[in-house]
């Protein structure tokens, strides 16, 4: 089989229009429109964080019962219960104690310690004399 000159040159112009055509197609798509197959992506997204409203009833000092009267504490043991169930309300709510000087980040607070459960996990949740949780642990 004999080749005539020059077919090496025509080779080569006829895959240099071969390459050509696919660029061209591959950067200037004749079909105009959205494709068919759009898939939508679903992002999750993170819980809002709700706070707990809780507004402290005025307390008479003088006929508080269970309430620590020390100058420094302004709730009662129920308030206190009330506000960790708010706070937590799957957990059982255990009897809260009050501690005169906790220190928590390097500040010190006079809180209440409340003892929480849920599941044989425990966990102890410290409310300030103003009613706001400072930690969980």
């Amino acid at each position: 089989m004999d080749l005539k000159e020059g077919w090496e040159e025509k080779a080569l112009i006829g895959v240099g229009i071969i390459v050509l055509i696919i660029i061209v197609y591959a950067y200037f798509v004749p079909f105009s429109g959205t494709p068919d197959n759009i898939t939508q992506t679903n992002q999750q997204t993170p819980a809002q964080v709700v706070p707990v409203p809780y507004v402290i009833p005025a307390a008479n000092n003088s006929t508080s019962n269970n309430s620590t009267n020390n100058g420094n504490s302004t709730l009662t043991v129920q308030q206190a219960q009330n506000i960790a169930h708010n706070a937590y309300p799957n957990y059982s709510i255990g009897t809260p104690s009050f501690q005169n000087n906790i220190n928590i980040n390097g500040t010190t607070y006079s809180a209440w310690t409340v003892p929480i459960t849920l599941n044989g996990t425990s966990k102890t949740v410290y409310i300030d004399n103003t009613g706001r949780i400072i930690q969980t642990s």
